[in-house]
């Protein structure tokens, strides 16, 4: 039946805390032993996000986690991720570059095949000497970071549940306050601001990826608006360069940049300007695919996710249900024949969680009941407890407006029961299954088959509570 998911939230923040971080040491010592080979182009990507994400890590709990994140070990750990900014820098400029060539005209490439082959030399250079420099410097920080955090005392450090809970409260409201002051595509620092808040919300759901699918949901949300930002601070970047290089700011960094009058001689102002103009309109219509409208939506979107999140989080005696639904064109004979209950649901009103009422009447009597389910498809959170006639009588009246009436039978077929709801107040009926795993395979029983229309296990239309609005 249910099935209980034992987790990190039932950890102290320090055992919890000293588990994650170990995971993001192995990821990044992984992609150590691989970072020498130039061939491999993901490797200083791994460890540049096993790093931010220990970073982030520690940076939150430094609360609980006291002298294992230190100063000295962030700022370690700060110039391992600057050793290759720029290089991850260079590799994105180059690749949007190349998309440009058709849009230009054969002297405006001069100009643009100039500025590849600058961010190119800048690019071999910082991941050249980032392979020299990474791995003696990783491994001083990491052995030190094992270290303190073979010694960290977890046993009576606070919850990680409420710990984790507070952070994702304190965090998501800096994200929507970063988010809320964007108001441009001009807005710099303000689109910078905004990437830094998503990254760290993000950072900070990430390590329960695997156990709750509600942080699953958060994260990809958050992924998705990481992206857009990211893009709209890559073409930040590129201007900044360009104007750079056309103003001949940096024209004595080492003999390495032209003076202005010289890019003119050369032919290659044009493509500089043609280049920046591109990316100013790329950038514009960046920010227009967001919108104001659309930051509100997003915003609005991911309150509720994490409104979710939290719920699940903040209950240790949640139980995860897995079920899979089908639409019926009829009743089935079989399911005449055996045990019938009457249900009545309703649903208080709510923004992001929303309370189902729910009274049972069958021939051992009346039952209540308060439930809240989360998620949706095959793979559901759900939190039940008993109550009294009392409180329900003096809770149901506010569900006016959004209850539904129906009939359930119950069929035992082998270890599986199948629930079919016949609805008393529109001509539907429903058949459900809850199994015992969510990879399970729920094939409908001969007697069901001939009656199934489709399966609406992910159809949100069939959702009991969308059927009672």
């Amino acid at each position: 039946m249910a099935k209980r998911h034992p987790h990190l939230l039932d950890q102290s923040t320090v055992q919890a805390a000293r588990r994650i971080a170990a995971g993001y040491l192995k990821d990044a010592a992984s992609a150590l032993t691989r970072i020498r080979d130039p061939k491999d182009h993901d490797a200083l990507h791994n460890f540049r996000v096993a790093v931010r994400h220990l970073r982030s890590l520690l940076r939150a709990y430094r609360p609980w986690l006291g002298s294992v994140g230190g100063r000295k070990v962030r700022r370690r750990l700060r110039k391992l991720t600057r050793l290759t900014g720029a290089g991850r820098d260079a590799e994105v400029q180059i690749e949007w570059l190349e998309l440009q060539r058709r849009h230009l005209d054969a002297r405006e490439r001069n100009g643009l095949d100039w500025l590849i082959r600058r961010l190119r030399a800048r690019r071999q250079l910082v991941y050249r000497t980032a392979r020299k420099k990474i791995g003696r410097d990783f491994e001083r920080v990491a052995q030190m970071l094992r270290d303190r955090i073979e010694s960290a005392e977890g046993g009576h450090s606070k919850g990680f549940r409420d710990a984790f809970c507070g952070l994702v409260q304190l965090q998501g409201r800096e994200f929507e306050q970063r988010l809320g002051a964007l108001a441009s595509a001009d807005d710099v620092e303000a689109a910078h601001q905004a990437r830094i808040g998503t990254k760290r919300l993000r950072y900070l759901v990430e390590p329960l990826r695997a156990q709750l699918p509600e942080a699953r949901a958060v994260i990809k949300s958050l992924k998705r608006l990481q992206d857009r930002l990211g893009k709209l601070h890559d073409m930040h970047v590129l201007e900044s360069e360009i104007a750079r290089v056309a103003e001949g700011a940096a024209a004595g960094k080492a003999g390495r940049l032209h003076a202005l009058a010289r890019e003119r001689r050369r032919d290659r102002r044009p493509g500089l300007v043609a280049i920046a103009a591109r990316a100013r309109m790329h950038r514009k219509e960046l920010f227009n695919e967001l919108g104001r409208s659309g930051l509100r939506k997003c915003r609005r979107e991911l309150a509720a996710q994490i409104g979710e999140l939290l719920a699940v989080a903040m209950r240790s005696d949640g139980t995860v249900e897995f079920e899979r639904k089908y639409l019926l064109k009829a009743m089935p004979p079989m399911a005449r024949s055996v045990r019938v209950q009457e249900i009545e649901q309703g649903w208080l009103p709510g923004k992001r969680l929303r309370e189902r009422l729910r009274r049972v009447r069958d021939a051992d009597g009346e039952r209540f009941y308060r439930t809240i389910k989360l998620g949706a498809g095959v793979q559901r959170l759900e939190i039940e407890e008993e109550t009294t006639a009392e409180l329900f009588g003096a809770l149901w009246p506010h569900t006016e407006g959004c209850r539904v009436r129906k009939r359930r039978h119950q069929v035992q077929e082998g270890r599986l029961t199948w629930e079919i709801d016949r609805f008393q107040d529109r001509n539907l009926v429903l058949a459900e299954v809850e199994l015992t795993e969510a990879g399970m395979e729920a094939e409908p029983p001969k007697w069901l088959k001939p009656y199934v229309v489709r399966e609406v296990t992910v159809d949100p239309a069939f959702l009991n509570l969308n059927l009672a609005r």
